[in-house]
């Protein structure tokens, strides 16, 4: 059965809606913080301090900030003045106290009344005679509301109108942020990753925090700012998780990632937080072998008839096809991980590399050691030079140089190995005992495969001009 309402009762229900309403239009904006790969850390937040109309100086508790970063999110508010001191030494505490009056306690029961007067050396002028001393004259007792814990910043501002909240945007250092990704190999491939965060001796609670990828250069850091954060020392660890994934967006020519929850950064802090669910993720193993030929330059005749081991480098391919869910992914620059199972079953790490800021459809390829079972050996097995002299022109030099590359494979499957010559300049491909692929002006690559528990020989020839 509907109940009407009374009018007082429908005049106070509007009044409660009008409140609550107002508390939230009104509420601050939480605080928020930008971590970069480098350690900057760019803060935003909204201060609870009575700003009066016209000039005022304030007394703000940023912590270590770099000084010339700070500015006001206030469009009728204007920054015109920053004292900062970092250090809460005595030393410093002295510094910001000249002119001031200490007690001095004497034995019994007495005191003694000094005013500091100078520093460099120290200055004291007793209170009850006037004559001035060198040195300290006792154990200086601070009042407490003089001895800070946490640096102070003194600040002068410009306001159009009275304010309760001031907020504020600076840049400080310390805090970062990586990311790390875990790559599952075989028909079940997937793809993790994760981002690790270092607080470092950021000390702020209950804030939105966003990871920024991306390369957007780097100011000169003022010396005075790079003390301050050394000043600052270091803190022991702690650990904190949270739950969720990021949500990612593209600001300008950067990509920001979003937690999906506030947190509190406390000196130390180290957390891990998912990038993104688990994804499938089916790649490729490829074996490259390097060339014999230097990129400019000429080169002579190999002195030695035996043959030289060539390193068989392996990486992994992925194409990442825009459309499927790993093509779509957007990956930060970071380290990887790639994992196997053996025949138990067991999963082990068989290789690890990197990868740079990474946008959506773009391959990964990710370089991760050398092989086992696969080996190369290199020989020169012919070189000629001859001249060629033109009218006014610089002599030239034309060299053929002819090359075997033994190529073994000790594992139970056929594998194909890229030999690859990179150079430089004007140079071709002779003959080969293997099909050459031109994969651009200064690449060429003989995909050679070698059988099972076999062996292959590839030789070519290349004319080479400089």
């Amino acid at each position: 059965m509907s109940r009407k309402l009374s009018a007082g009762s429908w005049g106070l229900l509007q009044l409660m809606l009008a409140v609550a309403v107002g508390a939230q239009s009104t509420a601050s904006p939480p605080t928020s913080v930008t971590l970069f790969n480098s350690g900057r850390v760019l803060v935003r937040r909204t201060l609870p301090l009575a700003v009066p109309n016209g000039l005022s100086a304030l007394s703000l508790g940023l912590g270590v900030f770099d000084p010339v970063s700070l500015t006001t999110l206030d469009p009728g508010v204007t920054v015109t003045g920053v004292r900062f001191d970092p250090s809460s030494s005595e030393e410093a505490l002295l510094r910001r106290s000249v002119g001031r009056h200490f007690q001095f306690p004497r034995a019994p029961n007495g005191t003694v009344s000094a005013t500091l007067i100078a520093l460099d050396p120290e200055r004291w002028k007793y209170d009850s005679s006037g004559k001035v001393v060198f040195g300290r004259p006792g154990q200086i007792q601070w009042p407490a509301e003089l001895v800070p814990t946490a640096p102070t910043t003194d600040v002068t501002l410009r306001s159009d109108r009275a304010r309760q909240s001031i907020k504020v945007m600076y840049e400080t250092s310390g805090a970062a942020w990586n990311a790390s990704y875990r790559i599952f190999l075989g028909p079940q491939g997937r793809v993790e990753g994760v981002a690790a965060i270092g607080a470092g001796p950021l000390n702020l609670a209950d804030v939105e925090v966003q990871l920024l990828a991306g390369d957007i250069g780097r100011a000169p850091q003022p010396q005075v700012f790079a003390k301050a954060m050394q000043a600052a020392g270091r803190v022991d660890a702690n650990a904190a998780y949270i739950e969720g994934v990021p949500t990612n967006e593209s600001v300008g020519d950067v990509h920001i990632y979003t937690l999906p929850s506030r947190l509190s950064f406390l000196p130390g802090l180290q957390l891990t937080v998912p990038l993104f669910e688990p994804t499938p993720a089916r790649g490729e193993r490829t074996l490259t072998a390097g060339g014999g030929l230097p990129y400019y330059g000429g080169f002579e005749q190999q002195q030695s008839e035996d043959e030289t081991p060539v390193p068989v480098e392996v990486a992994y391919r992925f194409e990442r096809k825009a459309g499927t869910p790993f093509g779509d992914l957007v990956l930060a620059g970071g380290g990887v991980s790639l994992f196997d199972a053996d025949n138990a079953g067991r999963l082990q790490l068989i290789g690890q590399g990197a990868i740079g800021h990474t946008p959506a459809g773009k391959e990964l390829l990710i370089p991760t050691g050398t092989a086992f079972d696969v080996t190369a050996r290199r020989v020169q097995t012919d070189f000629s030079t001859t001249r060629s002299v033109v009218p006014n022109r610089p002599t030239r030099v034309i060299a053929l140089a002819s090359y075997r590359v033994t190529l073994q494979n000790a594992k139970d499957s056929a594998v194909v190995v890229d030999v690859r010559e990179d150079r430089g300049g004007e140079w071709s491909v002779v003959e080969s005992s293997v099909p050459s692929q031109k994969r651009s002006s200064t690449r060429v690559v003989f995909p050679v495969t070698i059988p099972a528990k076999g062996t292959t020989v590839l030789t070519y020839r290349v004319r080479v001009v400089w």
